[in-house]
Parts: C-alpha cells; structure tokens; sequence
C-alpha cells in the first residue's frame, strides 16, 4: 500500500478506517491517504429550476462534503497524519471507482456498518459494491 482511498461520511464507521489508517501508518511511514466524500446530486421536483438556484442546491452539497471531510482531517492531524480531501457529487461507488483511477490508488479502506447478513442481503451495501467493482485491493475496518 502507497496511495489509499478512503471514502470518508463522517460515520463511526468511516472513522474507525481511519484510526486503523493511524495505525497503519507506523509499518508504512509514507502512506499518501487520500479522504472522499460523495454527495448525491440535488434532486430536483417539478418541471424547472432556474440555473442559479441549481447551483446554490449544488455548491450547498459540496461544502457540506467539505465539512465532513474537514472531520476527518482534523482527526488524521491530531495523529500527526496529513491527507488530501476530495468532494464529489454522483453515485457513491461510481465517484469512488473514478477516485481510484484519478488518485492512482492501490487500495481502498472504508469502515462497514456491520450490518447483518441478512441485512446485506436485502438492502445491498456500499462497502459490498465497492469490492465488486473497483480495480483494486479493498480493505474493510469493523
């Protein structure tokens, strides 16, 4: 591991991959971390919406990213760890695919839910997506 991804909500969970990270990070000194954020694109109801108010709607979601991953960075520095921080807007698994490749990440580590199988089975689940269809190793933190 060189350059992680780490798609980062501000969850326990999330922040438990960075902690993890934390740790890591002591075998592997120059670890480039790399947090993601990923909002979902405004939905909009109606037949119209005026350009300005579209990126209001859009710039809003983007800061509340930049908040969330602000969350995260305070915590890597309160180890003595620095990253870059990213926001994007789409589909979750998508962005971070695309992260992957942009970055030239070789590994992605994310937090899971732990949710239950069964609960797996019905809603599906991100960390679940992502090991499917990135390119790379994933590492998933409890």
């Amino acid at each position: 591991m060189k350059k992680v991804l780490v798609p980062f909500d501000g969850s326990e969970s999330a922040k438990r991959a960075l902690l993890y990270l934390v740790e890591f990070v002591k075998q592997v000194p120059d670890l480039e971390i790399h947090l993601l954020n990923v909002q979902g694109h405004p939905i909009m109801y109606g037949d119209y919406v005026a350009g300005p108010m579209l990126e209001t709607l859009v710039n809003a979601a983007r800061e509340h990213g930049r908040k969330i991953n602000a969350k995260g960075l305070e915590l890597l520095r309160a180890h003595g760890l620095e990253a870059s921080a990213h926001e994007e807007l789409g589909e979750t698994v998508g962005e971070i695919a695309k992260a992957v490749s942009l970055f030239g990440c070789d590994t992605v580590v994310m937090g899971t839910r732990g949710m239950s199988n069964f609960s797996n089975l019905v809603m599906g689940s991100v960390a679940t997506r992502v090991v499917h269809e990135v390119t790379v190793p994933v590492l998933l933190v409890k």
